[in-house]
């Protein structure tokens, strides 16, 4: 069977585009009873199914909004400090007014309520037994999917789970545990009723998905604080469900491929969304948030860089990791000059590179001057003071005078950022044959490498140390033996680290391993303020984002537009890490003002940050 790339239409097979299943019924009254959609072919119900898959696509959804607050406002990205949305959500201080903190909210809002009138609506029909299950097994998973995103993004919020004409239906928010339940009940019957040995087709789920994401939300409920009294269960039924899922998946040999333009039958997907060249309804914005304008063909805004501070842990950490490559873009072509990608003069370089040129002449830039890390005392954190040393190895030589002027790498860097080349752009959803803000490329939501991350912190809570290290130590390989000759870095975990260096080890792996992909909010997250803070700290000890930031440690940085963020003692502007109320005001994202003015289910109360 052909993979299925979806639109959001339920017309799909005769080319009549459908908006959700209330369009669809109007333009059908045949199919009404008593606004009731009959489902009298397998034809009709499958098109209904994909409208259901399709609103996942959405731009409020996963097309743009889910995925730009995951990795927006995880605390490890970086948006120019402007006062606009990005803003404030890079800055840890989304607001309840944020366009894309609704459009999340909305997108996954809008798919639960098409899957609770595709599964009440399947259901009354003729169609079989066997049919009806399989189909109400997949929008079940799918209602899940998008309670799994809300709780875990939101904390607390409404539950939905009956059809309603009306998006803002007046329901007060259910406990976190009590929308966990729920997408227990939706995961468990998709389970119970998919097919033993079904097809897996991308971009549909399928029963050993269904047990992957099983697993997953076992582990990230053993993972919270708030339910330590129950971690113990967690541990156990994530066991289980990791032991029926190992190995029945592969790695993708080569990293980079996982994010290649429209990736298909990868043998690491799990569950992955697919958009369509084909369609004026089904493409993504993922390319517009995360390139540079001059990177690709299409219109594109850079409103989400990752931090100096993360690229310099990851580049430090593993010197040579063929995943960097796939995760930073520090070099590009400049589409818009149309000269040779080999010239120096055609390419745009940011951080840690600065192009300059060795002759005072007219010439453009001929040389490239770096962040030295293989001569810093701590290459994940180069220090200015460093750098205010080893700049001096890059300079311009006067062609008249032979004097020497030395590029300001530190200015560049450290103090006086003008403009976005501080900070490396997050590749992986760079689409570089976008045309205009329409991207094409498909989105792993969920990879067996993250499976194998999680089994193996599974594994460690359960004592079984090296058996953790084992299950990292594939994700690692695949890493080296991604390239040829096969890289040395990154090394293998040793055997014989403690339960907490383990757990410690296997937090900043998936960090490393799964940047700027669908769950970086939460997966941040997962073990309260402990691992949020662990990851703010990655930010405050960087040396030249001390230098840069705000209050008594900022020194020279004329162009407030362009600064870092800081969460340490000195932060000003920010949060403080060693404030508990901060860290836990931003374990949660904001329910959206227009939720809160709609629905009279929800109080004033209710505008805090999910406690």
């Amino acid at each position: 069977m052909k993979s299925l790339k979806y639109i959001i239409v339920l017309g799909i097979v005769t080319g009549v585009t459908f908006s959700s299943c209330e369009d669809w019924l109007d333009e059908n009254p045949k199919y009404s009873v008593d606004n009731t959609v009959i489902f009298d072919s397998e034809e009709t119900a499958k098109q209904a199914l994909n409208a259901c898959y399709g609103y996942l696509t959405t731009q409020d959804c996963f097309g743009q909004g889910v995925y730009e607050m995951s990795v927006g406002s995880s605390g490890l990205s970086w948006s120019q400090t402007n006062g606009s949305e990005p803003d404030r959500y890079a800055s840890l201080n989304a607001t309840t007014a944020g366009d894309a903190v609704l459009w999340a909210w909305r997108g996954l809002y809008k798919a639960i309520q098409e899957c609770n009138t595709f599964i009440v609506n399947m259901n009354k029909g003729s169609l079989s037994e066997d049919l009806k299950e399989n189909y109400t097994a997949q929008a079940s998973f799918i209602r899940g999917l998008c309670y799994y995103y809300l709780s875990m993004m939101w904390g607390d919020v409404p539950l939905r789970i009956e059809p309603s004409a009306h998006d803002a239906i007046s329901e007060p928010k259910s406990s976190f545990i009590d929308v966990v339940g729920q997408i227990f009940i939706d995961w468990k019957y998709a389970y119970d009723n998919l097919p033993e040995n079904g097809e897996h087709v991308d971009g549909y789920i399928d029963k050993l998905g269904v047990a992957a994401y099983l697993a997953k939300l076992n582990w990230m409920l053993s993972c919270n604080p708030d339910l330590a009294d129950r971690k113990a269960d967690y541990l156990e039924d994530a066991k289980f469900w990791c032991d029926l899922v190992y190995g029945k998946y592969s790695l993708q040999s080569r990293y980079s491929d996982l994010f290649v333009n429209h990736v298909q039958n990868s043998p690491e997907s799990i569950f992955q969304l697919n958009f369509t060249t084909s369609s004026d309804y089904s493409w993504n914005r993922l390319n517009w948030i995360f390139a540079a304008d001059n990177a690709s063909p299409g219109t594109a805004y850079q409103r989400i860089r990752s931090t100096k501070a993360f690229h310099d842990l990851f580049r430090g950490t593993y010197p040579g990791d063929p995943r960097y490559d796939a995760t930073f873009l520090t070099r590009w072509y400049d589409v818009k000059n149309g000269s040779s990608y080999h010239l120096i003069s055609d390419s745009v370089y940011t951080y840690p590179y600065k192009t300059y040129k060795t002759k005072s002449t007219s010439r453009v830039a001929d040389a490239v001057a770096y962040i030295p890390y293989d001569q810093m005392d701590d290459p994940t954190n180069p220090t200015v003071e460093e750098l205010t040393v080893l700049q001096e190895q890059f300079y311009t030589e006067n062609t008249t005078t032979g004097e020497k002027n030395v590029v300001n790498l530190v200015g560049q860097f450290a103090t006086s950022v003008g403009d976005h080349a501080g900070w490396p752009l997050w590749k992986k959803q760079i689409d570089f044959n976008c045309q205009a803000q329409q991207s094409n490329n498909n989105i792993i939501l969920y990879r067996y490498a993250d499976f194998l991350l999680l089994m193996a912190d599974v594994y460690n809570e359960l004592d079984e140390t090296d058996r953790a290290a084992n299950l990292v130590n594939e994700v690692l390989r695949r890493a080296r033996t991604s390239v040829s000759p096969e890289a040395s870095q990154p090394v293998d975990f040793p055997s014989g680290l403690s339960k907490d260096q383990m757990r410690k080890k296997i937090f900043y792996e998936r960090l490393f391993e799964l940047a700027a992909e669908p769950e970086m909010y939460f997966d941040i997250r997962r073990g309260g303020t402990e691992t949020l803070k662990m990851a703010l700290e990655i930010v405050n000890r960087h040396d030249i984002t001390y230098e840069h930031c705000e209050g008594e440690a900022q020194h020279n940085n004329p162009d407030q537009r362009f600064r870092d963020r800081y969460f340490g003692e000195d932060a000003t502007f920010y949060g403080k890490v060693s404030d508990e109320s901060f860290l836990k005001k931003n374990l949660h994202l904001p329910i959206p003002h227009s939720e809160l003015s709609a629905n009279d289910g929800l109080s004033a109360a209710d505008q805090n940050f999910g406690y």
